[in-house]
């Protein structure tokens, strides 16, 4: 396993199975180390682009697409918020949270709102210009057999196979890797709206009985909201008639924010938590929702996905150097992942039964004074709005930093506007 690479050998060839958003960033850090990839998909490139939905992006996200070369052609397509209001028992405790609370050399913002369809279409156009990168999408076959049946070939043609297939991965179950985790009794609404009131560069996570609900900005009055309720009452709501969701989401967004029209179809998702019980094996590597899934409180889905992708590209660089071997990246790769994977399901997963225990549950009059003590000791103390800030927007564990060039920072700050700094 501590064998290298000779640099004389041929490029290493990876199969990454999975065309979505972390699947096509996968495919462009191993291209930028060096390997050659193919990227497998199932599904058509006008599907993969028709998601209506959008992201919040953190600090660590737009690191990695400032070391991939991708933040500049998504820099006008970014919204950045400088503020975040944590509230609960019904708006009567809340916490705030500010850049500031960052340290002073980050970029202006306490992360980025993005929408789906800009960034999926910058990742398939750089895909296409790689030389190094080979996309097959809109396979008939709606996912491997095996993880070597996907691309064609068999599995030991790869040096590499990266299952970026989601939460319900076929080339895990295949692997034969087994998953801890659980569904939780809610199910996750999003849409996009337009708000009057409130302030655009603010983001909101409203802790209500029957779950979490975020309102996050996207400039020009626009917002997206992911609600959580009970998965009944999510059939009910998105089978409702425009207006009466309409009112419904009005009764339950924060004080002084208005709702002035719904702008796509609300979908509804169920959620839970889950984690594959190993990252590897044999040459397949698991990577973001294939290995993981949490709930989307404060935004951490994504970004944990891309975490991954950010170690995978730093190992994959060694690998190509022919400083280290195929072994020792897969190996590296899964203790690297653990504790900044398994510290988010944890947190996510208690904060979600801190905050939002159930209407009817008994103990949740006996959280409510330690969810206002916890928010009124956040609001009031620096040093560990400032831990909890970098937790969550850059990892548990994760020492990669975003520092950019003040130039840069500067046309980022115009092309992503925030508010007061």
């Amino acid at each position: 396993m501590s064998q290298t690479r000779p640099v004389s050998l041929p490029p290493c060839r990876a199969l990454v199975v999975g065309a979505g958003l972390t699947g096509c960033l996968a495919a462009l850090a191993l291209a930028r180390a060096g390997w050659v990839v193919v990227v497998v998909d199932p599904l058509q490139r006008d599907t993969l682009l028709s998601r209506r939905r959008a992201y919040a992006l953190s600090q660590s996200s737009l690191a990695l697409l400032q070391q991939l070369g991708l933040a500049a052609a998504l820099a006008s397509h970014l919204w950045g918020f400088d503020q975040l209001t944590l509230q609960a028992n019904r708006g009567r405790s809340q916490a705030r949270i500010h850049h500031s609370d960052l340290p002073p050399d980050t970029p202006p913002a306490i992360g980025w709102i993005a929408e789906h369809r800009p960034v999926m279409t910058t990742l398939l156009g750089h895909l296409d210009q790689s030389p190094a990168v080979t996309l097959k999408l809109g396979l008939l076959d709606g996912g491997p057999s095996s993880p070597g049946g996907a691309g064609g070939a068999e599995d030991h043609a790869w040096d590499l196979v990266v299952a970026a297939d989601g939460h319900g991965s076929r080339t895990r179950q295949t692997m034969g890797v087994h998953c801890w985790g659980w569904r939780y009794d809610q199910s996750c609404i999003t849409v996009q709206v337009t708000l009057q009131g409130g302030d655009s560069t603010r983001a909101w996570e409203v802790f209500r009985d029957e779950g979490p609900l975020a309102v996050l900005p996207m400039g020009q009055g626009r917002a997206q909201v992911v609600w959580s309720m009970s998965r009944r009452r999510a059939v009910t709501l998105t089978a409702m008639d425009p207006g009466g969701f309409s009112r419904a989401l009005a009764a339950v967004l924060p004080k002084g924010v208005e709702l002035m029209a719904v702008c796509s179809t609300p979908q509804a998702f169920p959620v839970g938590l889950q984690l594959a019980q190993r990252f590897q094996r044999d040459n397949v590597l698991l990577l973001g929702e294939a290995a993981h899934c949490c709930h989307p409180l404060g935004g951490q889905g994504l970004n944990l996905c891309w975490r991954d992708v950010g170690c995978l590209h730093v190992l994959a660089c060694r690998v190509g150097k022919g400083q280290r071997s195929i072994n020792w990246l897969l190996h590296r790769y899964g203790r690297q992942r653990w504790l900044d994977t398994v510290a988010t399901l944890l947190v996510t997963d208690g904060l979600l039964r801190l905050f939002t225990p159930g209407r009817w549950t008994p103990v949740r009059w006996l959280l409510a004074p330690l969810q206002r003590f916890s928010l009124a000791v956040l609001d009031r103390w620096g040093p560990l709005r400032s831990l909890v800030l970098q937790a969550m927007v850059y990892g548990w564990g994760n020492h990669q930093r975003c520092s950019v060039p003040q130039s840069y920072a500067s046309r980022l700050s115009q092309a992503t506007p925030v508010g007061r700094r």
